[in-house]
């Protein structure tokens, strides 16, 4: 892929997710499948067919970043939740749908990530559930390695992955206005966007 394909995909991703990002590698990352071949001239010379971005090798496509991607997933629903007064069960039961393949599949493809992914020749047209929920979930982790937490639930806001968690209560709102729940957020106030499922 040129350089030119790289800055275009990355500026569709960054149009549809409504985050700009400050440092590349990490998207183009996100958009790789296991098993994609990546050409770049700054590894071994021009033509070699490598997994690479720049320096870095990626045999594993955006696997990674999809494991750190569900982990920050989790932990901007978490982080919201503490802000409330909900139950953890109900914490719980969020995570587990939000954070579902099948909830993260139905995202990619209502936002049109199949047409960014970098797929595996051997499989140049197939998109499964799994990938797609991984990449999901890597665009997840990209955002939070750029630009932490506070964009990543800004990112999840915009795809529909944050659920109104937090009833705004007198407590809340204190907790809020002291500061001990503000730490990454902003102000604690905000639309949190797509209710819950």
């Amino acid at each position: 892929m040129s350089a030119l394909r790289m800055a275009s995909t990355i500026s569709k991703l960054s149009k549809i997710i409504g985050y700009k990002f400050n440092y590349a590698p990490y998207p183009w990352e996100a958009l790789q499948a296991p098993g994609s071949v990546l050409r770049t001239g700054e590894i071994s010379g021009s033509g070699r067919v490598r997994h690479s971005i720049g320096y870095e090798r990626l045999p594993d496509g955006n696997r990674r970043l999809a494991v750190l991607g569900d982990t920050v997933l989790r932990l901007a629903i978490v982080e919201d939740w503490y802000r409330g007064e909900e139950v953890r069960e109900r914490m719980h039961r969020v995570i587990a749908n939000v954070g579902s393949n099948t909830n993260l599949d139905r995202i990619g493809r209502e936002f049109n990530f199949e047409a960014l992914i970098k797929t595996n020749p051997s499989q140049p047209e197939d998109v499964s559930p799994t990938l797609m929920a991984g990449t999901v979930e890597a665009i997840i982790g990209a955002v939070y390695l750029d630009g932490g937490i506070k964009s990543v639930s800004k990112v999840m806001r915009n795809l529909g992955l944050m659920p109104k968690l937090v009833r705004r209560t007198k407590l809340s709102k204190a907790k809020a206005s002291s500061g001990v729940a503000n730490t990454s957020y902003g102000a604690a106030s905000h639309d949190m966007g797509a209710a819950s499922p």
